[in-house]
């Protein structure tokens, strides 16, 4: 683990980032940020494919998405981990080396995409940060972190903020640190949005990177992306669907911890549950945390975009 907040070297001031990592890969990747990482993330690529792990896992689930269901499994080994994708292959992970070795494959979006998923948050989890299920947006000097399931319009409001002028700092999942105050780590460059909500044109200040039966690509521009360097949490909100508003409603204390918990992936160990809770317990006592309802309705994006952040713009 990591203690304090370690300054960017010099020479790293433009260095391909994410997560606050510096990003060395012999791999071409699309969605980095420039500047802002501290560490070095190591990404290098297997020379052949390797042999799913003849033991137990430590956890098996559904990554989903139509047209078809992925299924990813985690293992543990040696000094690390294995992550394997059923539409992709297998991610080795070595947290304490800060080393990701990705499989070959011909779909480089799909594994950057798996990449800056479970991988990667093995690696921060172990540098002492958390993720929630959530997108970030900042909204003056801070980030406003908006937490939902799947399917609640985290990806949809966040790029009506886009549209609106304020950078979006993740898409879908958040980096987030608690010491030496609350803070988030902007993850990649991307939004990843519904294909049945894209009329054919990329967004000002976003480009397209590739389309999917059920998701298209957009990368965001370089003068739009920024630095992945921690930037203050100033809110928590949660979306909630409803007929009416938009409305902000502070969210209670308990209730507000459950969340954070079922939105936050964790080890399914006793240690990874203890250091979960800690860090979501720090972050509820030092971060308002708000419910926000308002209908899921494309023509109430600019109106709920407006009333965000007039209550945390200033």
């Amino acid at each position: 683990m990591v203690s304090g907040t370690p300054q960017p070297s010099p020479a790293g001031r433009g260095a391909p980032s994410v997560f606050g990592y510096q990003v060395r890969s012999e791999q071409a990747l699309r969605f980095l940020r420039s500047g802002g990482g501290v560490e070095p993330l190591e990404i290098v690529t297997a020379t052949e494919p390797r042999k799913r792990p003849e033991i137990g896992p430590l956890a098996d689930w559904v990554l989903g998405g139509p047209p078809q269901e992925a299924r990813a499994t985690l293992y543990r080994r040696d000094r690390g981990f294995e992550f394997w994708a059923t539409d992709v292959g297998a991610y080795h992970i070595d947290p304490e080396r800060r080393q990701v070795e990705i499989p070959q494959s011909h779909d480089a979006i799909l594994r950057e995409q798996r990449l800056w998923g479970v991988p990667t948050i093995l690696c921060y989890l172990h540098r002492g940060d958390f993720p929630l299920h959530a997108a970030a947006v900042e909204v003056g000097a801070g980030a406003v972190v908006l937490a939902a399931p799947s399917r609640h319009g985290k990806t949809t409001l966040a790029l009506a903020f886009h549209v609106h002028g304020h950078r979006v700092l993740s898409e879908d999942l958040a980096c987030c640190r608690v010491a030496p105050a609350p803070t988030l780590l902007p993850g990649p460059a991307l939004l990843r949005i519904r294909a049945d909500i894209y009329d054919g044109h990329p967004p000002p200040g976003t480009r397209l990177v590739a389309t999917r039966p059920n998701r298209v690509f957009l990368a965001l521009d370089d003068d739009r992306k920024g630095s992945s360097a921690p930037v203050p949490i100033t809110a928590i909100v949660f979306l909630r669907e409803a007929p009416d508003g938009p409305r902000l409603e502070r969210a209670p204390p308990p209730q507000a911890l459950a969340d954070l918990w079922a939105l936050n992936f964790r080890l399914r160990t006793d240690e990874g549950r203890a250091q979960s809770f800690r860090h979501l317990a720090q972050l509820a006592d030092a971060v308002p945390m708000w419910n926000l309802y308002r209908p899921l309705q494309r023509e109430r994006l600019e109106a709920t975009v407006a009333r965000i952040a007039g209550q945390f713009g200033s």
